[in-house]
């Protein structure tokens, strides 16, 4: 009969044989999903990621012309602008954006040696939020002067219900992140928890693992949705995202103008614009980040002009969606979110006919007959010249009257 050390010792070595099995199967299964995934990537790095769903992407422009502000002033010595907006700055071909026809107005004019620099960080869908996040890089860069385009579309529930950025917020200065807690971050969907995370990577370095993270998802989406689409035509059912973009198309076509495929009809504008047509106080959570960005700004002594970008008024008018005394508050608390807090205000929501707009959502033409947003930096420019917002204005000896 064995003794019970024997048998202990014959029970240890069998569970050993075990745990060393069990190990070499996970072992076995780590390897292999490895490889998996790393194929997986292989096949998905051919295709493009679908960039709206990386928002943070946004940042490699914005870093990229940071560097043009913050080169400007160590190299050799410029005036520097920085520009902020959204697509109807930035949405325009090479060196026929806004920004290209402004600094060419600004230096026929002053004629500076070297010439003033104007570094766009203009980019589509970036609203108020989006640069109170990214007030400190700004600062840091030391502009001579900011503009900034803000639109009322801005302050509509459509624009912060479909394009806010809450991950720039990682990007904001630590110690503003208590501050930041008591503004109406809701508004664009972001939560407490979520700054601190998206700080947390930033600070961390982590960045570019975070996009390359989303790219790949965004990838694996996209696959997804083709899969999705081939598989459709055996299984006789459609696919999400066919189904999806056809409830959008139609959508859209309800909100047409019959007269005018590329304006909105009545309903359209009243949800293009949302509360802003009935007027909105200086509480709104846009106002409310414009004002603290223009003071962040001017507590770093740095002049900020504010322009209201131009919208459809003609359109409005006809369609007898402007109600004066309600659009009149609307444009005051637009007006005061800037000036009370030192900024400088330029309302030009009226400056183009309905001829300028291309399109519903109040981008502008530029084509061989119209160069919308080349009459805009000229109105831009003249204004600049005329309040001598930039340094050289009353100093400068090639300066014409």
């Amino acid at each position: 009969m064995a003794s019970s050390e024997s048998r202990s010792g014959g029970s240890k070595s069998h569970a050993s044989g075990r745990l060393k099995a069990n190990c070499l199967f996970a072992l076995s299964f780590i390897l292999a999903a490895a490889m998996v995934f790393a194929a997986t990537l292989a096949i998905l790095d051919p295709i493009s990621a679908r960039h709206g769903q990386i928002p943070i992407l946004v940042m490699n422009k914005i870093h990229e012309n940071l560097g043009v502000l913050a080169e400007a002033k160590t190299t050799k010595p410029k005036l520097t602008i920085a520009f902020l907006g959204d697509s109807t700055v930035d949405g325009y071909p090479p060196g026929e954006k806004v920004t290209d026809f402004f600094r060419k107005a600004l230096n026929r004019e002053y004629r500076f040696k070297p010439p003033i620099v104007v570094s766009s960080l203009a980019f589509p869908a970036m609203g108020p939020a989006s640069y109170y996040f990214l007030a400190d890089l700004i600062v840091d860069t030391k502009p001579d002067l900011i503009v900034w385009e803000v639109s009322l579309t801005h302050a509509s529930e459509r624009w912060d219900r479909v394009l806010p950025r809450p991950e720039l917020a990682g990007w904001m200065a630590p110690d503003r992140i208590p501050a930041t807690l008591g503004m109406p971050i809701e508004h664009i969907g972001l939560t407490a928890d979520e700054i601190l995370f998206y700080s947390l990577i930033v600070q961390a370095g982590q960045e570019g693992v975070w996009g390359n993270i989303l790219k790949q998802l965004s990838r694996v989406d996209k696959v997804r949705g083709i899969l999705e689409e081939k598989a459709s035509v055996y299984t006789h059912s459609r696919a999400e995202y066919l189904f999806f973009l056809s409830l959008a198309l139609t959508a859209m076509e309800n909100l047409q103008d019959r007269e005018h495929d590329n304006r909105y009809n009545e309903q359209g504008e009243i949800e293009h614009f949302g509360s802003v047509l009935n007027g909105i106080d200086l509480d709104h959570p846009a106002l409310r980040f414009v004002a603290e960005s223009v003071s962040l700004f001017r507590d770093a002594n740095i002049p900020v002009l504010v322009y209201l970008n131009p919208i459809n008024i003609q359109h409005l008018q006809h369609l007898g969606l402007i109600r004066p005394a309600r659009f009149r508050k609307t444009l005051g608390s637009f007006r005061h979110a800037v000036t009370d807090h030192g900024g400088i205000f330029l309302d030009l929501h009226r400056l183009f006919p309905d001829s300028h707009f291309a399109d519903m959502s109040g981008h502008f033409r530029h084509d061989d007959e119209v160069q919308a947003q080349a009459e805009l930096a000229d109105a831009l420019a003249e204004f600049v010249i005329r309040k001598h917002l930039l340094p050289v204005a009353k100093t400068h000896p090639g300066r014409t009257n």
